[in-house]
């Protein structure tokens, strides 16, 4: 056990206690700062401790009373009630990440573990022929910045595609980037957070992952669900108990992996706790533009009045992802995040910017994004009808309401990484839940990727999927 989290050790030996009759059925636990200060740990890891229990459904609890024991039913995580934050921990995902890495440049047939849409739904052809045609009017793009004149009818264009989505960005406060990546890199190198610590989502995108541990940070992972994204009580709970964090990164439209829409009455409220709390947020809104109703919902900072959000975008979901066309709006923080662009990647490069820019002038973006969102969403359809034909007794599927990710919460006992290793080699391949966590958390679950067109084949690689799932659940028992 010595490689456990410090509060998996705390909450088996609860567990222990609770096993030997310690604590009758319906007794009231030991106070959460109480158990802090038996074991000399803070606060959040102790409440990561009773969680824990909580989960396995040892523990209930009940509001401003406490933990109460509970007759000890073990049960999977379920997302009917938001467990609360996991204890800080410093990153370290490499090794569940580069099998995942790997299997994209492999020739694996059936591959639907990235967040990435077949390049059938791309105008590959007539972004080809307008670059062309810029190539030959001005050669010098090239090898050349973008003319300043040029980068600022650019933003302008930018501004009043954001302005379409309730957003107000001056013109010269859109910093273009490489993709949404490098957007949010730079925000979380400017902030250096207090402590090292980031609250994140959980579960959370593996690349957000990736990037903290590059930087050297500890995700303090709060919990999202299918149904409005983050938790605020669990992210409130933190920061009134001394969590050290004075940064979120959250994706309030479409989260990945959830596909979780955060209500605005949330977006508000949220701003309202990162207000009093002295709490910066990043915004990622890389899905935002993939919405499957009438119209983008409305990012968090629209409603940011003190400059604290820093918004990051991208066209690489929604136009042409090799395109990696990102970009960013600061707030207060805004002119610290241009001189940081400055000494690293510079710009962006200069042909792709002045072909993104056309592209918006004609008015041919907004064809192209909703050709793309209708296909989007016929497929996320098509797969999600599929799983819950196909997958065993107890799956749940929360469909979103937009992006290209369908989050599967498998029945007890489901083991989604070894799930995958038997469908690799059937030549299918999708990201098991345990990628989604700095910690051992979601083995029950995967993403599924709906970004490939439907098709006969794929239909039966997820009745295949939903076979070893319950042939895998069969040899359990």
């Amino acid at each position: 056990m010595t490689d456990l989290p410090l509060y998996l050790h705390i909450a088996h030996q609860l567990q222990a206690r609770l096993d030997s009759g310690e604590w009758p059925p319906g007794s009231r636990l030991p106070a959460v700062r109480r158990l802090a200060a038996e074991h000399g740990v803070n606060t959040l890891t102790a409440l990561a401790a009773y969680r824990h229990l909580e989960e396995q459904q040892r523990v209930v609890a009940r509001p401003r009373s406490g933990f109460f024991c509970r007759a000890a039913t073990p049960c999977r995580q379920r997302y009917d009630g938001a467990p609360g934050p996991t204890a800080a921990a410093l990153v370290d995902v490499d090794s569940r990440m580069s099998q995942l890495i790997r299997l994209s440049a492999s020739s694996i047939r059936q591959q639907l573990h990235m967040a990435e849409a077949h390049s059938s739904l791309y105008p590959a052809q007539e972004l080809s022929r307008r670059m062309q045609l810029l190539l030959a009017r001005q050669p010098e793009l090239i090898g050349a910045y973008l003319p300043t004149a040029d980068q600022q009818q650019l933003q302008q264009q930018i501004r009043r595609l954001a302005a379409s989505w309730q957003l107000d960005i001056p013109t010269d406060h859109i910093l273009f980037t490489q993709g949404i990546t490098e957007a949010i890199s730079l925000s979380l190198r400017h902030l250096r957070p207090g402590g090292d610590v980031v609250a994140v989502e959980t579960p959370v995108y593996f690349g957000l992952l990736q990037t903290l541990q590059i930087l050297g940070l500890k995700a303090l992972e709060i919990p999202c669900t299918p149904d409005a994204g983050l938790s605020l009580e669990a992210l409130e709970f933190a920061l009134r108990h001394g969590a050290p964090v004075k940064c979120l990164v959250t994706v309030t439209n479409f989260q990945n992996p959830t596909g979780a829409l955060m209500p605005d009455d949330n977006k508000k409220r949220l701003l309202q706790l990162a207000r009093r709390h002295g709490l910066t947020i990043i915004e990622d809104d890389v899905f935002g533009e993939l919405y499957f109703g009438a119209q983008h919902p409305t990012p968090l900072k629209a409603w940011d009045r003190d400059g604290e959000v820093i918004y990051c975008s991208s066209f690489t979901k929604s136009f042409a992802p090799a395109f990696r066309l990102g970009w960013l709006s600061g707030g207060r923080h805004h002119a610290a995040l241009e001189r940081l662009r400055e000494s690293s990647s510079l710009v962006s490069p200069a042909i792709l910017l002045a072909v993104l820019s056309e592209v918006l002038a004609s008015g041919d973006y907004a064809r192209i994004s909703q050709r793309i969102r209708q296909q989007l969403k016929q497929q996320m359809d098509a797969l999600a009808d599929a799983v819950l034909a196909a997958f065993p007794r107890g799956t749940r599927v929360r469909r979103p309401q937009g992006g290209m990710l369908l989050w599967v919460e498998g029945p007890e006992g489901l083991d989604s990484q070894a799930m995958l290793e038997t469908a690799l080699a059937r030549s299918i391949s999708f990201a098991p839940g345990l990628v989604f966590s700095a910690e051992p958390r979601f083995a029950h679950c995967l993403r599924i990727n709906c970004g490939q067109p439907w098709s006969t084949q794929l239909a039966e690689d997820i009745r295949t999927l939903g076979w070893l799932a319950s042939e895998q659940l069969a040899g359990s028992r």
